[in-house]
């Protein structure tokens, strides 16, 4: 049997992943935000100007900046990883899982996938299915996580602060992007990780597989 399918390539790939991880951060954001809360107002330090910072009233921010911002920042992630476990586990890993899951797994497509006409399918054209969705969408959420922990424990090996902290955290974002990249090109069908176990093709839209 031959195939005239043709893959998508790995820019239009690559844009789509970029659009999605924008999109899957900022609800990840909104729920730290959300569910951790406010400070207890008993804790809330006065600002220069008598009143709270937003450092000072969520608990969002009085986590996030000084883990991104102060060279001391290990003390502040261990806190925040022994503190908000289930937070942890539903922002990094539940909320990519069910974004992947419920887009791919009756639509077959994401919506970064969707802006740049590309869709996921069997490796015959066909379809995909509900489980072969269910296996992408473990995979993206385990490299989620995964990716998440290199870029803030290099971060923290680094002992940078300021704007060095943050060009940091470009500079690995990049080098991590880089190889999704480079492995996307080096493959002939153009598979990545989740595609190879779960068996699937990333194709432009309106394309078959027979």
């Amino acid at each position: 049997m031959t195939h005239n399918y043709q893959t998508a390539s790995a820019m239009r790939r690559f844009i789509a992943l970029a659009i999605d991880t924008l999109l899957v951060g900022g609800v990840i954001c909104l729920f730290f935000f959300y569910s951790m809360g406010k400070t207890p107002s008993k804790l809330q330090a006065s600002g220069d100007e008598g009143r709270p910072s937003l450092m000072d009233k969520y608990q969002f921010f009085a986590y996030f900046e000084p883990m991104v911002m102060d060279p001391l920042r290990i003390t502040y992630l261990d806190n925040f990883v022994k503190k908000y476990k289930m937070n942890i586990a539903i922002g990094l890993f539940l909320i990519p899982f069910l974004y992947f899951l419920v887009f791919e797994g009756f639509l077959g497509r994401s919506i970064g996938k969707f802006l740049t006409g590309i869709e996921v399918r069997r490796k015959d054209g066909g379809k995909i299915s509900f489980s072969s969705a269910f296996i992408r969408a473990l995979v993206k959420a385990v490299l989620t996580v995964l990716s998440t922990t290199v870029i803030f424990y290099t971060l923290v090996l680094s002992k940078a602060e300021d704007m060095v902290a943050v060009g940091v955290l470009a500079v690995v974002t990049l080098i991590i992007a880089a190889l999704f990249f480079f492995l996307m090109n080096a493959d002939r069908k153009r598979q990545a990780i989740q595609d190879k176990i779960a068996n699937t093709l990333v194709l432009k839209k309106g394309t078959t597989g027979i």
